[in-house]
């Protein structure tokens, strides 16, 4: 199984989120509420937060449900976040957070004003009470977010699914909360074009407003290769212009 190239936790590292943004009495509230809710129902329910980067709630369920041990998972924050995913099968966990990095690097693709419109629901095998691999699934989206709108805590929810027959790899589906549209993540993770990291690079500095000569100069190579590179982006991106170009780096997640 290869490694991953980046992390989960590099791409929550994105948001720059800073404390003085944030409101920790909202979480104490909210707090307060998920652990009434999980007396009244079976959900697991568990949350993120992406300033700190680490899982900062688990519900009791957990222990009912699937085994967890009780002290750890009161105590969540202070264990290694291996913890709550420990009970994830190893093959579909890998898969997840492969899934979970496409997805972030779509959502920071979109404008700002969307970004916290999504809900993902995946569809894993967890070990249970009994030892035994059993389907959930889990829905996840934003909770709250910081004071300049930025995604700071992130809900899971996760059931123990109705349907027990074997899954074919972990499932994954994406809800837009605004208007309802649903698509799989595959469905721009397969279509993202192939560009070196020189191609990518340059159409970083693109967005960033530099100009071929000014490109040449900053990495060191004649305008002649950089009008060379832009040429190619182009053609792979399938767009005319550098507008474009940048509209659909965005979109793939080739550029934040």
């Amino acid at each position: 199984m290869e490694a991953l190239d980046i992390t989960r936790e590099d791409m929550w590292a994105k948001q720059a989120l800073h404390e003085q943004e944030i409101d920790y009495s909202v979480w104490n509230r909210d707090k307060a509420m998920l652990q009434q809710m999980g007396k009244m129902n079976h959900s697991c329910t568990f949350v993120v937060d992406v300033c700190k980067c680490r899982y900062t709630y688990a519900s009791s369920n957990f222990v009912d449900l699937l085994g967890y041990d009780n002290r750890k998972i009161e105590m969540i924050e202070e264990y290694d976040d291996n913890y709550l995913e420990s009970r994830i099968h190893p093959e579909d966990l890998f898969n997840i957070k492969s899934l979970q990095i496409s997805l972030s690097q779509f959502i920071y693709s979109q404008p700002i004003e969307d970004r916290n419109n999504y809900k993902n629901i995946f569809s894993y095998r967890v070990l249970n009470a009994k030892g035994q691999y059993i389907n959930v699934t889990s829905k996840q989206q934003v909770l709250e977010t910081s004071d300049s709108g930025k995604a700071w805590l992130i809900l899971g929810v996760m059931d123990i699914a109705s349907d027990q027959r074997p899954l074919d790899g972990v499932q994954c589906t994406v809800l837009n909360l605004k208007t309802g549209e649903m698509f799989s993540p595959h469905s721009f993770a397969e279509t993202k074009p192939e560009l070196t990291s020189r191609e990518i690079e340059i159409l970083q500095l693109i967005k960033q407003g530099l100009l071929s000569k000014e490109i040449a100069c900053k990495l060191g190579v004649s305008i002649h290769t950089v009008n060379i590179h832009r040429q190619n982006l182009l053609r792979k991106l399938g767009v005319q212009n550098s507008i474009e170009a940048i509209n659909a780096g965005r979109k793939t997640g080739l550029i934040v």
